[in-house]
Formats: C-alpha cells, structure tokens, sequence
C-alpha cells in the first residue's frame, strides 16, 4: 500500500477540497471536482449514498431537498430519475442543468491522476453502500489510494473486518454513530473539527493527542482563511481540507509548504 502520499512533510502538507470547491461549485458535482483536481488539491472528499435502483450516487444528504430543485430522499429515486432533476441551480443560476454524478463518473474523471487521492464517506449507512462503493473502487484499481470514511462506527467497523486491507478514517468519539472504540484500533486517519460549536484550543488538542497515542493520521478540517490554514500547521495536521482548498494552497505554498 502507497503511503508516501499521505504523509504530511515540511514541504508539502496535503489539501483536501471538500465535496470539491464546494465553496464556489455546487458541491458534489463534477464542475466542483475537476475545479478542485485543476487546483492542484491532493485529495478530493466525496459522499456517497444508493439510488432506488440500487446505483451509487456521489451526493451528500440523504435527501435531495438541499442541493436539489426537487425533494424526496435519494433511495425514493431511480439514476434516471435523480439525472434529470437540477443540482446546480439552488447554489447559483450560473451551474442550472448540474446533474448529480454516480460514483462511476467520479472515478472516472480522478482515476488518470496518479497522485489524486479519495476520501469517500458512506452516507447511505448500509453493507450494500460499503460493499458497492468497494467492488467499484477494486474496478478502477482506486483502493490504495483511497480511504472510507463515515460518521458512524458500526460501518467503519464492517470496512475494517470485511475489508481489513482499506483505510477508514472516522471523527471524535462525541460525533460517532454507532460509537464502538474498537473503530481507534485500525483506523487510518481522523477527521477533527477546528470550527464546530466546540472546537476549543483545549479539545482540539486532546483530539489530536488521542490520535497520536493510536498512530492514526490528524486531519483539521475545515480551513478556509489563511488564519486558519495557519492553525492547522500550527497545531502538526496531516492534511487540511478546505471548502475552498484555493486558500490553503496559497496559504501553504506561500510559505514553502506545498508543491
């Protein structure tokens, strides 16, 4: 397994872009990744979830209301379906006819870039979602360079037992569905807050010291002023994701920390 381009170095701290440029794009659209891939983001963070006829979408919520000009969840709807509803338009006039990507068409356009990684969350908390996206992710040849990722414990746990060669990355504890310790023991990377309600300086270290005391990887999300960047750096992250990574990676390679 490829480590190498996961390891945080003096020279270069690797840049997540969130669900894309999320903060410029509609999230979870292929206009947002291949803006966040030209970029030159190290890593780009996508959510998963399973249409009605069984297909695996690239879309956040379970349900299409927020992203969507129509509502429902997405197991309501068939691929064709969901393809024909507008998931750009609620974020900007200027992306109307958006459509949603299946996971397919994701690995797709990020397979031809060697040095891309994938952090993909399950939000379709299901065996069949973990299980689809992992046939999928063998077919492309993706695995190594790809981490599941999910806020409940119970399907980080079905990844390490049913799947012990692929990475997972999971959160603090407080943020856990399903909390089951036994997640910490194989876990590859943590995602950790330096913006939620309780994202003290006090928490935030303790977080990134239970991490370190396991071996897993420290990842600050989510950083989109030069401050915060800074931060991050300050605090010895692994990598720092951003809804607009453009700032990180200015910020970092201003200061001869990214390539």
């Amino acid at each position: 397994m490829k480590n190498d381009l996961w390891q945080a170095t003096p020279e270069h701290i690797p840049v997540l872009g969130h669900r894309g440029i999320c903060a410029k794009y509609p999230e979870n659209t292929m206009v947002s990744f291949e803006a966040a891939i030209a970029a030159g983001v190290d890593l780009i963070e996508f959510d998963v979830n399973i249409t009605a006829d069984g297909i695996p979408v690239v879309i956040h919520d379970n349900d299409i209301a927020r992203t969507a000009d129509h509502q429902g969840l997405t197991r309501d709807y068939t691929l064709a379906e969901l393809k024909s509803f507008d998931f750009g338009v609620r974020f900007d006039p200027a992306f109307r006819g958006a459509q949603i990507p299946t996971l397919r068409e994701v690995l797709t356009l990020a397979a031809p870039h060697p040095d891309l990684l994938l952090n993909v969350e399950i939000k379709d908390m299901t065996a069949e979602a973990v299980d689809k996206t992992m046939a999928m992710l063998k077919e492309f040849g993706l695995e190594e360079r790809s981490v599941i990722a999910c806020f409940n414990a119970g399907i980080l746990l079905y990844v390490q037992e049913h799947y012990p060669h692929m990475r997972t990355q999971g959160f603090p504890a407080r943020y856990m569905k399903e909390q089951d310790d036994r997640i910490y023991q194989k876990m590859f990377g943590m995602g950790i807050p330096i913006r939620a309600k309780d994202s003290s300086d006090e928490r935030i270290r303790a977080d990134i010291a239970f991490a370190r005391e396991r071996g897993i990887l420290v990842w600050l999300f989510s950083a989109d002023t030069p401050e915060d960047v800074m931060r991050c750096v300050a605090y010895g992250c692994d990598n720092i994701t951003g809804n607009d990574p453009e700032v990180a990676l200015e910020a970092l390679r201003k200061k001869g920390m990214h390539r």
